[in-house]
């Protein structure tokens, strides 16, 4: 989908409200509210570890699958959302239309993806947190790694360091080097 906001491609999703029991009622609340998803229709798959962001922002992706997705009739809510559109899973595996850019935060270098695709003779550019989130969930769901590097030796361990450094525990730090 496409924010408003923003105008760049994201995921369904927002933050947790009272009430919300847990992370996986959280995402399939927001996927309603933002794209007419109906409960029913998928299955929680996995809950990813949580990523903290640059901008100190805690995300925690929750992985669904439909359980028939004939019957999934998108219903956007233009309050949050440009665009509904999907795309194949396994290209987040792939090393065909990405790109990596090297980055740097707080002294820590990183990789950000970008992946481009085209549905419909419309051009979409799926990068950032996004992609960081994708690359993973396929990974999960295909039961293999991406044909590239993900990210930076030593990455995690750096990253989440700094953010315990600067906020406190966060995440929790047993991710792969």
């Amino acid at each position: 989908m496409r924010s408003v906001n923003l105008g760049e491609v994201s995921l369904p999703g927002g933050k947790t409200e009272e009430g919300d029991k847990d992370e996986m009622e959280t995402a399939i609340r927001e996927a309603k509210e933002e794209i007419g998803l109906q409960p029913n229709l998928v299955s929680v798959v996995i809950v990813l570890e949580p990523i903290c962001t640059k901008s100190l922002l805690r995300v925690v992706p929750v992985v669904c699958i439909f359980n028939d997705k004939d019957a999934f009739k998108p219903v956007l809510n233009p309050d949050e959302v440009e665009e509904i559109f999907d795309v194949p899973l396994e290209m987040f595996l792939k090393d065909e239309n990405r790109r990596a850019k090297d980055q740097e935060w707080q002294g820590i270098k990183y990789l950000i993806h970008f992946f481009d695709y085209t549905k419909d003779d419309t051009k979409y550019l799926i990068w950032g947190l996004t992609a960081g989130i994708l690359i993973p969930a396929a990974s999960v769901v295909y039961q293999r790694s991406p044909s590239f590097q993900e990210q930076h030796r030593g990455y995690w361990n750096s990253i989440f360091q700094k953010i315990e450094k600067l906020m406190g525990p966060c995440c929790k730090l047993n991710y792969k080097n």
